[in-house]
């Protein structure tokens, strides 16, 4: 009998239209500066407020649910004793000019997400580009996970950008390396929404 290994994946859904408009208005209502706390190589990255924990509620709720116990326990690398409640702990916005990028890194808390907002290149294109077709690991306008599988082999799950992907939502686990390769065709900016959540135990369940 084939028995597999447990391992905890990653989670990814699109946002409705009222939980995408409701970050347009967050990132419009965006005010302090939050590079010095991000790893990104990017110009403009700002804190965002969840207003009543609006989309904390609405939208993250219902996908750190599709976690077992089982995956949360993995996360967090011991069994819980209590059903602490889930809080945001970091929420910012990034801007991010073409050649920019965000290096290999890995975020606090227990779980994370990304939305991409904007995307205003394509992969498909941008690997058509001569310094990119000529090699045999083409990842413009890309976001990569990078994990060890059973055997301690380094693997990458890679995420071509698209503007169709536009609304798209990724929740992960918060240790899970990841980075963010720059784009080259487009002169406006590519808007993702970011955010870490942590189990807060002065809140019980």
């Amino acid at each position: 009998m084939f028995n597999s290994f447990l391992n905890t994946g990653i989670i990814k859904d699109k946002l409705n239209d009222e939980a995408f408009n409701k970050l347009k208005i967050y990132i419009k209502n965006k005010k302090n500066r939050y590079n010095a706390t991000l790893a990104g190589n990017i110009s403009d990255s700002f804190a965002l407020k969840d207003k009543d924990d609006w989309f904390l509620k609405n939208v993250l709720f219902s996908l750190i649910d599709q976690y077992s116990p089982e995956d949360i326990n993995n996360i967090v690398g011991h069994p819980l004793t209590k059903n602490c409640a889930y809080a945001l702990d970091g929420f910012w916005v990034n801007m991010q000019n073409k050649y920019e990028f965000n290096p290999s890194h890995c975020h606090s808390g227990v779980l994370s997400f990304v939305v991409w907002v904007e995307i205003p290149s394509s992969y498909k294109k941008e690997k058509k580009l001569k310094f990119v077709r000529e090699t045999n690991v083409p990842c413009p306008n890309t976001f990569e996970f990078t994990y060890t599988n059973i055997l301690g082999s380094v693997c990458q799950q890679k995420y071509h950008l698209e503007p169709e992907d536009e609304k798209t939502i990724i929740l992960f686990p918060s240790k899970l390396v990841h980075q963010v390769y720059p784009f080259y065709l487009s002169n406006k900016k590519r808007i993702s929404v970011s955010g870490n959540i942590k189990l807060d135990p002065t809140k019980i369940t």
